[in-house]
């Protein structure tokens, strides 16, 4: 009987797998519809759950993932329901640079990790922190700093 030797691909490959299984049995998973929901109806959203139930990294993967479906209907006076888009952004605050690097790279990871190859801070994720914005035109999660998402609402018109 032969044995397949197994390369550093296919170990690779494995912890992607695993990764992709533990991501999405980690507990938040388990209230995707309801917090999709609770974004698309309300303008504030708190969302508490215990360290290590996955609120930093799959809550903004959620949404992004549901980005379609979190239009905001508004009721008319006649009777009418006009549809208007909210902006196209996920940020997430971390307390700290470090935080805000590292998770920004952990979720870079897991969502690219069908094959395909964008380089950090050029696809879908990344972060800005103080003197550092590995951001682009393409970024629909950022991962912040509290003073950096203060210094862009300040900024912002």
């Amino acid at each position: 009987m032969a044995h397949k030797i197994a390369t550093k691909e296919d170990a690779l490959d494995d912890d992607d797998d695993d990764d992709d299984d533990a991501r999405l049995s980690l507990p938040i998973r388990r209230y995707q519809k309801e917090i999709v929901r609770a974004v698309r109806e309300n303008a504030v959203v708190v969302i508490l759950g215990e360290t290590g139930s996955g609120k930093t990294t799959q809550i903004a993967q959620m949404l992004y993932e549901n980005m379609e479906e979190l239009l905001v209907v508004d009721k008319e006076g006649n009777g009418e329901t006009k549809r208007r888009r909210r902006e196209n952004g996920i940020a997430v605050t971390q307390p700290r640079r470090v935080a805000a690097i590292s998770v920004a790279r952990r979720v870079h990871k897991e969502m690219y990790t069908n094959g395909e190859s964008k380089r950090f801070g050029e696809g879908v994720v990344g972060y800005s922190v103080r003197f550092d914005d590995k951001t682009s035109k393409d970024t629909k999660i950022k991962y912040l700093t509290d003073g950096m998402l203060l210094r862009e609402v300040l900024s912002d018109p």
